[in-house]
This record gives C-alpha cells, sequence and structure tokens, in this order.
C-alpha cells in the first residue's frame, strides 16, 4: 500500500487549489478523481459547432491588471499559472429585469465601486450617500475579517478595531435586515439584491457579510473568464500541480475513507486499491462522506446531526442554446442577465420549488465579451436557473424528458418576454441539464450544484467559527460544501484555507 502526506478526494476547484499549495510546499499530495477529466463542473462539452461551458459565468475575486489583486489572482500567482491563461475582461457587472407589472426594471450596473454608485444614483437620485455607506460597511466587514487573520502580537490593534467595528455589531443578521437600516428607496435596494439568486438564499437568510463581501468583491475586483472555458483553467491547475511532484489519478472513485481510533488513515477505490495517508481532503459533501465512506460505527455522533440540520442549497437546471445567428444579429449586446418576475427575493425563493411557478434565470451570452466563442454568425446562450426542493428527483422516468423540454422552452419563454429578443426561431443545437445530471455527472446528491443553504446557523461566520471540523482527525472538506460556501471563487479561496490549516497543523506538530 502506497503511503501519502495528502490524499485529495475530488478534482474540482477546491480539491485542485488545496491540493496545489498542499504540493508546492513539498507535500507528497495523491488526487482522486472519480471521472476521465478534473474539474467537476469546471468543463465545456461540444454539440455540433459549439463548445458549451458547464457551469462557470464569471469568475470574481480576481482583478485586473490596472487594480489591486484579488484573492483568487493571489493564489493563482502563489501556483505560477496567473499568466498562462487567457482571461477575458467582463465589462459590466449585470443587467437586471423584471417583468411584472408593479415594479418593471431594465437596469445596466457597471463595475467599480464609484461607477456603480454614480450609475445607481442615475437610477435612483439621492441614494449616494446611503450606497456609500453600505460599500463602506463591507470595506470595513474585509478589514475586520483580515484582522482576525492578524499574528497573535497584534492583538491589541485587532480588539480595537473589532471593538466599535462592522463586524460585531452584523455578524448576527441577514442581508435584507442590516440593508433595512438604511435610508434608500426600494427601487435602490432591489439593484442592490440583483445577485441574491447566485448565492441560491433567499435574503432574509443569508448573512449580511456574506452577502456584502461577495457584492464588494464582485464590484470592486469585476470579474473575467479564461477566453478557453474553465477547463483552461483546470488544466494549468493540474499541470502546475504534477510540476511541483503531485500524482493525479482519473476514473479513481473512493468509496471508503479508513479510520482508527477516530483518525483516518487511507483511502479504498472501487476497484480494491487501497492508500494511506494521515490526512484527507474531501472536495465532496458531507452526505456522501458520513453516509457513504466512513463505516457507520465510526462517524461521530456529532456529524450525522450536523447533516440532519442543514438544508441542501440549490439544484441546477441549465439550458444551453447554440443560436444560428450573431449575437449583434440578435440584439445581444449584454453578457450577464438577472431575469426576475419581481425582487421579493423571500417570495421568488419559495416560488423556485417547482417548474411552474419558477420564472427566476441568470443567463450570459459569452459571445458579447469573447466573440470568437462560437463560429462566425453564431452564438450561445446559457440558461441557469436553480430548484429549491427535489422535485426532479420524484419525476418517473417515463415523464422525464417531456418535463425537461417543457421547462426550458419556458426558460426560453421568460428570457423573450424580458429581453424582447426572439431566439426560439434561430436555435440550432440545444442541450438540457437537469439537476439529474448533475448527480450523474459529479456523484452530487439531488443534484445540488452549491453545497448546503448559507442560513444564519450554518452560514460564513458560523462556519468559520465552527471548531468540530476535525471531529474525525485528520479529516477535512473544501469546495462549496466549506466554510466559504458555494460558487468558484469561494471554492478557490477554500482550498487554499484548508491548505494552509494543514501546513500550520503539520507545522505547529514538529515543533
Amino acid at each position: 500500500m502506497k503511503n501519502y502526506d495528502v490524499i485529495v478526494v475530488g478534482a474540482g476547484m477546491g480539491g485542485l487549489a488545496c491540493a496545489g499549495v498542499l504540493a508546492k510546499n513539498n507535500k507528497r499530495v495523491l488526487l482522486l478523481e472519480q471521472s476521465h477529466s478534473a474539474g467537476g463542473f469546471a468543463n465545456s462539452f461540444v454539440r455540433g459547432r459549439f463548445e458549451f461551458e458547464v457551469s462557470l459565468h464569471e469568475l470574481c475575486g480576481f482583478g485586473r491588471y490596472d487594480m489591486p489583486f484579488g484573492p483568487v489572482r493571489g493564489l493563482f500567482n502563489y501556483l505560477g499559472i496567473s499568466d498562462k491563461i487567457d482571461w477575458v475582461d467582463i465589462p459590466d457587472a449585470y443587467r437586471l429585469i423584471t417583468f411584472n407589472d408593479e415594479n418593471r426594471y431594465d437596469i445596466r450596473m457597471p463595475f467599480g465601486i464609484k461607477e456603480y454608485i454614480d450609475k445607481l444614483e442615475e437610477y435612483v437620485p439621492g441614494s449616494k450617500k446611503e450606497v456609500t455607506r453600505l460599500f463602506q460597511a463591507g470595506e470595513d466587514v474585509r478589514k475586520e475579517i483580515e484582522a482576525l487573520s492578524a499574528p497573535m502580537g497584534t492583538l491589541k490593534k485587532i480588539f480595537a478595531l473589532l471593538k466599535n467595528g462592522v463586524l460585531l455589531h452584523t455578524a448576527s443578521y441577514s442581508m435584507n435586515e442590516v440593508l433595512d437600516t438604511f435610508d434608500l428607496p426600494t427601487k435602490a435596494k432591489d439593484i442592490l439584491r440583483a445577485y441574491w439568486a447566485y448565492l441560491c438564499t433567499d435574503l432574509d437568510t443569508l448573512d449580511f457579510i456574506h452577502y456584502i463581501q461577495m457584492l464588494n468583491s464582485y464590484i470592486e475586483l469585476k470579474a473575467v473568464v479564461p477566453r478557453l472555458r474553465s477547463h483552461e483553467m483546470v488544466n494549468c491547475l493540474v499541470d502546475c500541480f504534477r510540476e511541483y511532484g503531485g500524482t493525479i489519478r482519473l476514473n479513481s472513485k473512493v468509496t471508503k475513507i479508513n479510520t482508527l481510533n477516530g483518525a483516518v488513515t487511507g483511502v479504498e477505490l472501487d476497484d480494491g486499491t487501497a492508500f494511506s495517508a494521515e490526512t484527507v481532503v474531501c472536495n465532496c459533501s458531507p452526505h456522501n462522506v458520513f453516509g457513504k465512506m466512513i463505516d457507520k460505527k465510526d462517524v461521530p455522533e456529532y456529524e450525522v446531526k450536523k447533516a440532519n440540520a442543514r438544508t441542501f442549497g440549490g439544484r441546477g437546471f441549465c439550458v444551453f442554446l447554440g443560436l444560428n445567428k450573431s449575437a449583434d444579429e440578435l440584439g445581444l449586446k449584454d453578457y450577464s442577465y438577472f431575469i426576475y418576475p419581481n425582487m421579493d427575493t423571500v417570495k421568488e425563493f419559495k416560488r423556485m420549488a417547482l417548474p411552474e411557478t419558477n420564472d427566476v434565470q441568470n443567463t450570459v451570452c459569452l459571445n458579447a465579451v469573447n466573440p470568437q466563442a462560437s463560429p462566425e454568425g453564431t452564438c450561445m446562450l446559457c440558461m441557469t436557473t436553480l430548484f429549491t426542493s427535489d422535485y426532479w428527483g420524484k419525476v418517473s422516468p417515463e415523464n422525464y424528458y417531456e418535463e425537461k423540454e417543457k421547462f426550458a422552452l419556458h426558460m426560453i419563454d421568460v428570457f423573450e418576454k424580458a429581453t424582447g429578443v426572439r431566439i426560439r426561431d434561430n436555435i440550432e443545437e440545444i442541450e438540457i441539464a437537469t439537476p439529474a445530471t448533475f448527480a450523474r455527472f459529479t456523484d452530487a446528491t439531488d443534484g445540488v450544484i452549491y453545497g448546503y443553504l448559507g442560513k444564519k446557523n450554518d452560514g460564513v461566520v458560523a462556519r468559520r467559527m465552527d471548531k468540530s471540523g476535525n471531529s474525525v482527525k485528520g479529516l477535512h472538506f473544501a469546495g462549496g460544501y466549506g466554510h466559504m460556501l458555494l460558487g468558484y471563487s469561494s471554492a478557490l479561496s477554500s482550498g487554499r484555507t484548508v491548505a494552509h490549516n494543514i501546513l500550520s497543523d503539520t507545522e505547529a506538530a514538529n515543533k
């Protein structure tokens, strides 16, 4: 049986980041991936003349060359791959469209905090002062979180910063609770709420700290996508991992994590092959790990209770369209469209449980930022929504294809109604991915692509303060199920954090 310092289970974004950082620090790392390719949801596929991106809409936390580096670029710089990827800048933050009769919006918002605040002032005169205060609160939260990670020698400075800080006063409140303390008209608040579907949690539930940090990161650091799809980024992460001495095995499904006396000892594959290590990092669901991969008698009672207390996040549903006209010909001028019936996040979150009431979507047109993304005279759309129930797990095999096609056509109708752009007559290729598709693709429970729901008792703040993560000694979680919650940038940051924690633990043990 071959021995490693660390075994990483799952080569998604969190697993790749964690493995790369550990390998660079001279750890003997084995990265195991059940699929034939690395990346998890970071992948693409070809239909006819079109290469579709599976899930990456935009990568925030990277920054541009004319501005301070973001945390994602900092990680990629550390691994030596930032300049090996051809990044495409996304020019604008989003277009927000609502189509109910009471509050119809069609609003385009820019990147850059000053530009964003100025544009919001145009849409809602008199809002500038309060919106500036809100973004400053977000910046204060960021500084306070950084202070908590500072060396103990600066403890006095930390206490001084936290004593009257935003973090202390807002940690237990939702985004809507804090937002309602600002003297802003409803329209201004609605514009600020636009990103909520990216987190698939209504803003009565989601931590203020989580949402404001995401909003600040997107608007200040802007967003990018790899020109050659997300697998360009994945290939660079895999290559650097190998260059640092790491070993990756594809088509290697881990079915068991071995433990002894409450500590991990290694893993076993479905073919019986075994590897040993005192540290295992899982880039997968704790439900799968504690429910399937560790002997029931060795699963701590706390983990069972925690898993049962949690709620799964959004189940993915995507419609990929290859259109036989260019974006300009069709009138698709924007990259990112947030389309909602209205901005009541609580109401729409509940309505996302069923196809007949789910009218929420985020649609991107890659050709708007990368005209060469598809053959000349064509363009692509990726329409994404989320389901807040396991509806698709209850659809019978006999009705599955009819149901998914019916809802895909509904999403197309919603897009045409909201934008006024006719696309149905120009569809050359269509592919539909339901939660069942994602479940098959990555073994994600219920087709969940967003980890556990970010609630007050299980959000960023709660997870950061949960010290029970090592209830099984040597077992760690990276990716969307980690402390940073969901999303590409969060998964990458989670992997880096877990790697640094492992390195710190090793250093402390050797002293």
